[in-house]
């Protein structure tokens, strides 16, 4: 899998994309479930603005989901949000991924 650059924008991780690529987007949670001493028991992931192509995938320690599309007009927000939880049964929490169109 090709991890793609994240930028802080707003204090947002957010990446640039092309509004007519679909690709897989993901979190790596290595060092999370590292501090956590567990491992990924499932994923869900819900998106705005973008369009989520069917279910949150669990590659290793990656939480990702296929993404196409991209709301451009203007003040428009396009966002991922991934949340997951550990096998222990304790561990739970959530990350945001923002997008942004690719410039030119």
């Amino acid at each position: 899998m090709r991890i793609e650059t994240y930028f802080v924008i707003n204090g947002q991780p957010t990446i640039y994309k092309n509004p007519g690529a679909c690709l897989l987007y993901g979190i790596d949670l290595t060092d999370w479930l590292a501090e956590a001493g567990t491992t990924l028991e499932s994923a869900t992931a819900d998106a705005t603005g973008v369009v989520k192509k069917g279910d949150a995938l669990i590659i290793g320690n990656v939480v990702c989901a296929w993404i196409e599309g991209l709301d451009e007009q203007p003040g428009a927000v396009n966002k991922c949000v991934f949340e997951f939880n550990g096998t222990d049964g304790k561990s739970l929490d959530s990350r945001t991924i923002y997008f942004k169109k690719r410039p030119g």
